[in-house]
């Protein structure tokens, strides 16, 4: 779900003060301001997402945070899920529904476990990150998005390329 960035920054939110823990929150300070996307790895229950929430908080954008967990929708609604839909592209489509893109707008798009995503979805996803355009599913309009990508998995992404 959206979720408002003017709520209270939580200082205290990535606790801890081991070595790693302040390279973290240095890495976040860094990546925070800068407008490219970022690539989270780490184990499951590291706290990818709030890590994820906290570059969001830090930086100036002011939109929604949005999160999508790309391993627990299945393949073939995860398009639907993250570009929306128009009514009547499938069976069951009576409206037309925003996606994760547009909600994110001017704000900042987590796509959780973005290694478990489909390769067919993977090339969508890649236009859409370079023309900062998107088309809901059953949809032939171009929809422009000004968004913050933030990518979180727990894959090792470069030994599987």
């Amino acid at each position: 779900m959206a979720e408002n960035k003017e709520m209270p920054i939580d200082k205290n939110e990535l606790v801890g003060q081991s070595v790693a823990m302040r390279d973290v929150r240095r890495l976040i300070e860094i990546a925070a301001p800068k407008k490219t996307t970022v690539l989270i790895q780490g184990a499951t229950g590291t706290g990818k997402e709030l890590v994820a929430r906290s570059i969001h908080r830090q930086s100036k954008r002011k939109g929604d945070f949005v999160s999508i967990n790309c391993s627990a929708i299945p393949a073939e609604l995860l398009e639907s899920e993250l570009f929306g839909y128009e009514k009547g592209a499938f069976t069951g489509a009576e409206k037309m529904r925003a996606g994760r893109f547009e909600m994110a707008s001017g704000g900042t798009l987590f796509l959780d476990e973005i290694g478990d995503m489909p390769l067919p979805l993977q090339a969508k996803l890649l236009r859409a990150i370079e023309t900062k355009h998107i088309q809901r599913v059953g949809g032939g309009k171009d929809i422009p998005v000004d968004l913050r990508l933030v990518c979180a998995t727990h894959q090792n992404i470069e030994a599987d390329i």
